[in-house]
């Protein structure tokens, strides 16, 4: 095995710009052949992680199912039974619950794989000085938890709209899991950028989480876009979040064909994203092991 990280007194050394990038080609190439060199550690943490959660408590992974569909239940009677929301232009009693959802299905996955992926060194501190083995295996786990956790919340929405609307069409069925799991590379790639640079700054974490609050609010989940001013709309639209909640959403309500377009732009800003987040890494690999 490979030691990365070995210790150096120098933080942050330069790197030439094309050796990095050469280097980030190869592992991703081999990406498969580590990932299942190194399976038994991957499942290992998210067998870990999974079962951590609700050690000790009665009802045990029944946790893992009460909570969406508690969540939907509450945006249910909440939102359209008490509060009696409508979307401009949508005659459904149930079309906010819906829009809510499917935004939140879409936020969820990119939040979670971005908040463990910008800890995962500093969780893995331990495991990372007493072993050798290819770093960036830790994020593997990250998408793995945050999938079984997409997967659970995507059932008990799909249920609500079989019971509420029927059979959610193929639409809904392709482009809802879709944009959640480009949601998920984003937020792993976005994450994967604050793991280093919160191995050295760790005030990173913590603007980390205000930046993802403003985001939420900067992104239409939970107002329509039409209550939005043009300028303010063309800002918000910049975000590469901003198409993939809007594609979910559209397709979860039947809203005519899928701007397939719109995906580019955040397809592109995740790989952008995940070569910057290499080529940090390249850099600050030598010095990881000091700053742990």
């Amino acid at each position: 095995m490979t030691q990365f990280g070995a210790p150096s007194n120098r933080s942050l050394q330069p790197a030439g710009a094309v050796p990095a990038v050469s280097g980030i080609g190869r592992r991703v190439a081999s990406m498969p052949q580590t990932v299942l060199r190194y399976r038994g550690l991957i499942r290992a943490i998210v067998v870990k992680d999974l079962a951590g959660r609700y050690s000790g408590s009665l009802l045990g992974p029944l946790w893992l199912v009460i909570p969406p569909v508690f969540m939907i239940f509450i945006y249910t009677v909440v939102f359209s039974r008490l509060m009696g929301a409508r979307l401009p232009g949508i005659n459904d009693a149930f079309g906010y619950s819906i829009y809510l959802c499917a935004g939140l299905l879409v936020w969820t996955p990119f939040l979670e794989a971005m908040q463990r992926a910008k800890s995962v060194f500093v969780d893995h501190a331990n495991l990372i000085k007493k072993s050798a083995f290819p770093r960036p295996v830790l994020f593997v786990p990250v998408v793995l938890v945050a999938a079984v956790n997409f997967a659970i919340l995507a059932l008990a929405f799909f249920g609500f709209l079989l019971l509420t609307r029927g059979w959610p069409g193929t639409a809904a069925l392709v482009w809802v899991p879709a944009c959640a799991a480009l949601a998920t590379l984003l937020g792993l790639a976005v994450g994967a950028v604050l793991a280093t640079l919160n191995v050295f700054f760790r005030d990173v974490g913590q603007v980390a989480d205000l930046a993802s609050q403003l985001l939420f609010w900067a992104t239409p989940i939970v107002y329509p876009v039409s209550i939005l001013p043009p300028r303010v709309l063309d800002v918000i639209s910049l975000s590469p979040m901003f198409p993939l909640v809007r594609v979910s959403q559209q397709a979860a309500l039947g809203l005519g064909t899928v701007d397939l377009q719109s995906l580019v732009a955040p397809l592109v800003a995740t790989g952008v994203i995940a070569i910057l987040a290499g080529w940090l890494f390249a850099r600050a690999r030598t010095d990881l092991l000091d700053r742990l």
